[in-house]
């Protein structure tokens, strides 16, 4: 798969225009490389969880949510 290929897929999958998706430098992930190849590349969804910030408190228990 070309690069084009790829960012044509993922623009396609994301609705996101071809060129915001050339931009953002997607590659492919050989499943098979090694682990510290692996720490090149960052989990987005698991970043996001950590940075999660409770704007409101919970009116029940107090807590942030």
């Amino acid at each position: 798969m070309t690069q084009a290929q790829l960012d044509r897929a993922v623009s396609k999958a994301t609705g996101e225009s071809f060129e915001v998706i050339a931009r953002r430098g997607f590659s492919l992930v050989n499943e098979d490389s090694p682990d510290d190849d692996q720490e090149r590349f960052i989990d987005w969804d698991q970043h996001d969880a950590k940075q999660r910030v409770a704007l409101f408190r919970d009116r029940q228990h107090g807590n942030l949510v």
